[in-house]
């Protein structure tokens, strides 16, 4: 008898493992907020947790978050600064997770019209790779929702 919840299931786009998801980043002070929907390439060779455009930065700007400094290793070996912040990532497919949701390190880099889901998101489910029929399926076990 299986206790793994299905999260979301999907053929690639693009040649990609893509999903939609739902980021939310709340300003403490303030509890204004601002959600970014956004399409994510599942990266396992990201270690981080979400990886959007620069160009999202404005709409963390306009709730009053300060985004800190900090660098980024990429493709290559360069090294490259970057701007991020807290965010929560709130929903992945059609599935919403409980509030409020999974606490993140969000990075604003380059320009890519999609996103990135790091290691550090998908340390938290079953992924699994259909790769010549283009196919994933993210599960939850009954053991992973207990932590």
């Amino acid at each position: 008898m299986s206790s793994d919840l299905d999260l979301c299931e999907d053929y690639y786009s693009r040649g990609r493992p893509i999903v939609k998801a739902k980021i939310v980043v709340v300003n403490p002070e303030t509890l204004r907020q601002t959600t970014i929907q956004k399409d994510l390439w599942i990266d396992t060779g990201f270690d981080g947790g979400i990886h959007v455009a620069q160009s999202h930065e404005a709409d963390i700007a306009m709730i009053g978050v300060n985004l800190l400094s900090g660098t980024l290793g990429v493709a290559g070996g360069r090294t490259e600064t970057t701007h991020r912040c807290l965010a929560y990532l709130q929903q992945i497919g059609d599935f919403e997770l409980p509030m409020p949701g999974i606490e993140a390190e969000l990075i604003f880099h380059g320009s890519a019209p999609h996103g990135l889901l790091g290691l550090d998101i998908l340390k938290h489910w079953i992924v699994r790779f259909d790769g010549p029929n283009e196919f994933f399926k993210i599960t939850s076990s009954s053991a992973q929702r207990q932590r």
